[in-house]
């Protein structure tokens, strides 16, 4: 697989955000190969350093062969999460327990090319759990000394026993969750499903994930792994609930990253292609108009052949923050490459575009940037193509692009400091 230096750029900050991650994270190929490893990985996996070009099984698993039931070995395509749980002997040869999660990754064009695998040490939540199975005593003992917040419900949903870590996340203090149900926390199931869920679970347990309402109506989401089981004849449900609200948001980031050109925060252009795309399956059913502008900033060699590459790299940034100030929230931005960069507007036509257009050529002429105590005056070319210029069945994001590109050289070739649209194609548009 070939990177370029965007793609690069963006791996070494995904390699960074993961490294912050109390968690580990592999990337593998379809081979199980590692490509890419965390420092919590080698931490727990110093005998195998270097960790990437190593098959996963052999390191996390200890085997020569691929587990079975991998979906990246089976080449199955999975959409969903799979999860497994494995025991290992940790660095000081004690026993412990980590949770693979693994997730599917795919190319722009859908294919399954690998996946990424979430590793997380549950040590403490199974002792946690085999621990609820003994006494009464000891589980009340453990309810309150957890880390994690634990809660425990009859079969009606009510609260038996909770603590204090509980009570924090919830809001509320731990005498008032004595007076709450289930359904008083979870937003997810209405109470029938709820009552049904605590019917059904048995000693085997159950892990996911769910959100909780606060007592000041605000949501998080919550990891849970529940078990059932008879104390006194009494069926009770015991629930190890833990906070991942900051780590979701940080998967989310992540993800966004994944999408996000590093160095302009534009987004990228398998993004922006995948977006057109839908906004052409869009316009087939509803005609919803649309429009592609091609931005290209005048004279950028010249740029950084005389205040340098470091200069250039700021025009840039500067250059994209001045687009999605003048850009309506619903329209998209993107690096087209190189100096070029890429407007969708969604939900218009040519002659809003154009005037949109107009008014960012008339920002950018008028904030020149300082750099290294120099003015840097820049002006940008551009080319506009709409969606209702092609028949229907010739639409395509290609098609859309080559209009808007063919515009653009016109725009550079007749003087530049312009933009070109079909109304104007023989006497460019200039302020």
């Amino acid at each position: 697989m070939c990177l370029d230096r965007n793609d690069m750029e963006t791996q070494d900050l995904l390699g960074l955000l993961f490294d912050t991650v109390e968690d580990g994270f592999l990337c593998v190929d379809l081979d199980g190969t590692i490509l890419m490893a965390n420092r919590w990985m080698e931490d727990r996996y110093p005998s195998g350093i270097p960790l990437v070009g190593k098959k996963c099984y052999e390191i996390l698993r200890d085997r020569r062969a691929p587990c079975a039931g991998c979906p990246c070995q089976t080449g199955q395509e999975f959409d969903a999460e799979a999860v497994s749980v494995f025991r290992r002997r940790s660095n000081e040869g004690r026993t412990e327990w980590l949770e693979a999660r693994i997730y599917p990754l795919k190319a722009a064009d859908g294919r399954l090319v690998g996946a990424m695998q979430h590793i997380k040490d549950i040590t403490e939540q199974r002792r946690t759990e085999e621990q609820l199975n003994d006494e009464l005593q000891q589980r009340r003992i453990l309810v309150r000394q957890s880390r994690d917040g634990i809660v425990v419900m009859d079969r009606d949903g009510g609260v038996v026993e909770a603590n204090e870590e509980y009570s924090r996340m919830l809001g509320y203090s731990l005498e008032e969750v004595y007076d709450l149900h289930i359904w008083d926390w979870n937003i997810d199931y209405p109470k029938e499903e709820l009552l049904r869920l605590i019917d059904e679970v048995d000693a085997s347990g159950d892990h996911f994930q769910t959100r909780h309402r606060r007592k000041d109506g605000s949501l998080i989401d919550v990891e849970i792994s529940s078990n059932g089981a008879l104390v006194g004849g009494q069926k009770l449900v015991f629930c190890v609930c833990r906070d991942i609200s900051e780590k979701k948001a940080m998967e989310e980031r992540i993800q966004e990253l994944a999408i996000r050109d590093p160095l302009t925060d534009a987004y990228n252009r398998r993004h922006i292609f995948a977006r057109i795309e839908e906004m052409i399956s869009e316009y087939e059913r509803t005609e919803a108009e649309f429009c592609v502008s091609i931005l290209d900033l005048d004279h950028f060699k010249r740029i950084n052949d005389t205040f340098g590459h470091i200069a250039g790299d700021h025009v840039l940034k500067h250059f994209a923050q001045i687009l999605k100030s003048s850009m309506r929230r619903c329209d998209l931005l993107g690096r087209y490459g190189g100096e070029e960069f890429i407007i969708v507007s969604r939900n218009t036509g040519i002659p809003e575009t154009a005037a949109m257009i107009k008014r960012m050529m008339d920002l950018v002429r008028r904030q020149f940037m300082v750099f290294d105590g120099r003015n840097i005056n820049l002006t940008f070319s551009c080319g506009i193509a709409g969606s209702s210029e092609l028949v229907m069945n010739e639409l395509s994001v290609e098609a859309l692009l080559h209009v808007a590109d063919d515009r653009l050289y016109c725009a550079k070739e007749t003087g530049r400091d312009r933009f070109v649209c079909p109304d104007c194609v023989s006497h460019p548009c200039r302020n």
